[in-house]
């Protein structure tokens, strides 16, 4: 009589590599869930650290786990999405960014799979859903920070520089800025109340005097 196979002892956890293959252990090893879960961070730290390129099915499996000791609308599990999704988006843009400088040009699909050590499927999904994904809570909050850096640094530029450009794109952002947050729209200077639009319509050389006017003020400080 033929043996049948299974996943019975706690040492073939290391085996489980499907979603059914977690569902057979986890019902023939109830106890084991610590371990399993265990083994799960691990596979998942391990990944990245040697750039296996396997998080993706690992994550099916973090799901899968999730799904079956804690039921479909479990917190944790969006919380480990939000987490993974922030590794990747890190890993990926940081090497873009990078090779954009070395490069002058945008790196492919396979360069960025080699070197971040990603999965292909990974970076494509990443890629094409990128800011959409509704996992990306923790990226969005960076991004406005660095939003609020880039401006101060464009105003620096503008200041010590003395550049009238950066000036220029520094009060047009700041523009877009205040349409967001304030239905007052315009500057004050005193009793006189200028829209951007109407600022927008004055020639370009009265904008650049009014602009090396408030640079030189603001250095003489």
């Amino acid at each position: 009589m033929a043996k049948t196979k299974s996943l019975q002892k706690v040492t073939d956890i290391e085996k489980v590599k499907t979603k059914k293959q977690m569902q057979e252990f986890l019902e023939l090893n109830p106890k084991a869930k610590d371990k399993m879960w265990d083994s799960l961070l691990d596979r998942m730290n391990k990944t990245y650290g040697e750039k296996l390129g396997n998080e993706s099915d690992i994550m099916n499996l973090i799901e899968e786990f999730y799904l079956i000791t804690k039921g479909a609308n479990n917190k944790e599990i969006v919380e480990m999405k939000n987490l993974t999704y922030e590794t990747n988006h890190s890993l990926i843009t940081s090497y873009i960014h990078n090779y954009i400088i070395e490069n002058r040009c945008f790196p492919t699909v396979q360069y960025i799979k080699e070197d971040t050590g990603l999965s292909r499927t990974t970076v494509y999904k990443h890629l094409d859903a990128g800011l959409k994904s509704k996992y990306n809570k923790l990226v969005n909050g960076k991004m406005e920070l660095m939003t609020t850096k880039a401006m101060e640094k464009l105003y620096l530029i503008g200041i010590q520089d003395n550049n009238a450009t950066a000036l220029k794109s520094f009060i047009e952002l700041a523009g877009v800025t205040a349409k967001n947050n304030t239905t007052n729209n315009y500057i004050q200077i005193n009793n006189l109340k200028i829209s951007k639009d109407d600022f927008n319509q004055l020639p370009t050389e009265t904008i650049l005097e009014i602009e090396m006017l408030i640079s030189e003020n603001i250095k003489s400080k």
